[in-house]
């Protein structure tokens, strides 16, 4: 498998085509059980100014880094560092640096992340905006 047949895959997947155990960390793909994500369990705490730097009193606290790694089979493909919040339980991306601004590939991997339910309502209580695509 190419590199950019791993990514088309991550980037055209839903959160129900993954597997999860909340116990572990595990996201296993069920199309093909190679391709897994990881949540590495960093918990570092991150100061509001650094994820979404206009909006701090809308923002949910605490705020912790969290790293998620990627794997085909035993192969690391690459690390994804998330933001999670506990008020209420989510996972988001990290805001492109100096704006309150998401990419769209990292909010996707945030929906594969997001098995509370509660990604889109975060994002809007922090004022965080999707990158657009160019067309």
């Amino acid at each position: 498998m190419t590199y950019e047949k791993f990514k088309e895959i991550i980037n055209g997947s839903l959160k129900a085509d993954w597997l999860f155990n909340d116990e572990k960390g595990i996201y296993t793909f069920k199309d093909d059980l190679n391709i897994s994500i990881e949540r590495v369990g960093t918990q570092i705490p991150i100061p509001l100014k650094d994820w979404a730097p206009n909006h701090l009193e809308s923002c949910p606290t605490p705020a912790y880094r969290e790293d998620y790694e990627i794997y085909y089979g035993a192969s690391f493909i690459e690390c994804k560092t998330m933001v999670e919040v506990s008020s209420p339980r989510a996972v988001l991306p990290l805001t492109i640096e100096g704006t309150d601004t998401v990419s769209a590939e990292d909010y996707h991997f945030a929906e594969i992340l997001d098995q509370w339910g509660t990604l889109k309502d975060t994002m809007q209580r922090a004022q965080l905006q999707i990158e657009r695509k160019e067309e």
